[in-house]
């Protein structure tokens, strides 16, 4: 048995001197060496999956929050000994919040059935309109005028359908949202559903971590969109818009801004050929997360050199399980689409399910 293993030994040490002779007579031996390098490299970098690479990047993070910690027991003594906790400079922060979307996303984008949260999930029960659009709804139901009190609710969700379209950046997804104002307590005009918006939209999200004063530019969407109301004439309103949404956060703010160009259509087939005079050209927000999770947002829309804008203030905070209390105040035009020409006073209270500062939050 030895005998056959020295033989075999032999053999195989015979067979690599004459590889290398041959590779070493046709390359000079610093190349040879560096072509042996270049394949143990890639080899290892084959062997690293990518589930390998983001384990490691967040190992790195969570040893870097650690090291950040020490530093801080050794420059504050006084605040380690009062056990104050350790806060991230808003900048680092902001990062944090984007790394934490971002791997969210890619565990969801890994199961082909994986459907995520878009814009806020909401239910209000309570939705007071105090001045709601009679005339509009006369087109509903002829038997009894609109409720002030009515039920508004918003599902919306997305799905992913390209990751990294552009190398390491540009993830596609394909996103529908659905508003709805229902005469719920209504019962004399049979409780119709007032309004309903539709908004499919395809976008293409790129995150980013450029940072400057104190910000980051954690993420820049361009998206096609469209939005009715699937009604027919004389309630019908819709339009195609393309827009771009670019996302800044620092540390518990952020601020949103998403400008956008409507798709010109034919006068034969606008139902509302004036509607960027009262809904403008964009919407803006900014947000703040306060102490305990509690969340403070507004949204500003309109066309100022008309006059016409709209205002939405939202405060939400932990209720219980996943629920958040919230509270929406709406005022102006453009709240939906039958009322985008009409003044809105509503006050809402309900509850929301994905709070804005979350791995899929910070959307309109």
């Amino acid at each position: 048995m030895g005998g056959v293993i020295e033989t075999t030994l032999a053999f195989a040490t015979s067979f690599i001197l004459r590889v290398t002779l041959m590779v070493t007579r046709k390359l000079p031996f610093s190349k040879f060496i560096v072509l042996l390098s270049l394949t143990t490299l890639s080899a290892n970098a084959l062997a690293e999956t990518q589930q390998e690479i983001e384990a490691r990047i967040r190992a790195l993070d969570a040893e870097l929050y650690q090291l950040r910690q020490q530093l801080q027991q050794v420059e504050n003594p006084a605040d380690a000994s009062l056990d104050v906790p350790f806060e991230l400079l808003p900048e680092e922060a902001a990062r944090e919040d984007l790394s934490e979307r971002r791997q969210l996303e890619q565990e969801s984008s890994r199961n082909p059935f994986s459907i995520t949260t878009h814009h806020t999930n909401y239910l209000f029960p309570v939705s007071y309109n105090s001045n709601q659009n009679r005339e509009s709804f006369r087109n509903i139901s002829e038997d009894a005028p609109a409720n002030s009190a009515e039920l508004k609710f918003q599902f919306s969700a997305k799905v992913n359908l390209v990751e990294e379209l552009f190398g390491d950046y540009g993830d596609v997804y394909f996103g529908y949202t659905q508003r709805s104002w229902w005469q719920a307590y209504n019962t004399d005009a049979s409780s119709p559903f007032r309004e309903t918006n539709y908004e499919p939209e395809v976008f293409i999200d790129f995150d980013n971590a450029w940072g400057a004063l104190g910000w980051v530019n954690t993420r820049n969407r361009i998206s096609l969109n469209h939005q009715s109301n699937g009604r027919s004439s004389p309630l019908s309103r819709s339009w195609n818009r393309v827009y771009l949404e670019s996302t800044f956060q620092s540390g518990d703010w952020a601020f949103t801004l998403a400008p956008h160009w409507r798709i010109p259509e034919s006068d034969s087939e606008d139902d509302n050929p004036d509607i960027e005079r009262f809904m403008g050209y964009g919407d803006v927000r900014l947000a703040k997360r306060l102490n305990n999770n509690h969340e403070v947002s507004g949204q500003l829309r309109g066309n100022p050199s008309a006059g016409n804008m709209g205002t939405q203030i939202d405060y939400s905070w932990p209720a219980f399980n996943s629920l958040r209390a919230h509270v929406q105040y709406y005022y102006g035009y453009g709240e939906s689409m039958i009322d985008y020409d009409h003044r809105v006073h509503r006050l809402s209270i309900g509850f929301s399910l994905n709070p804005l500062f979350s791995a899929t939050g910070l959307n309109r």
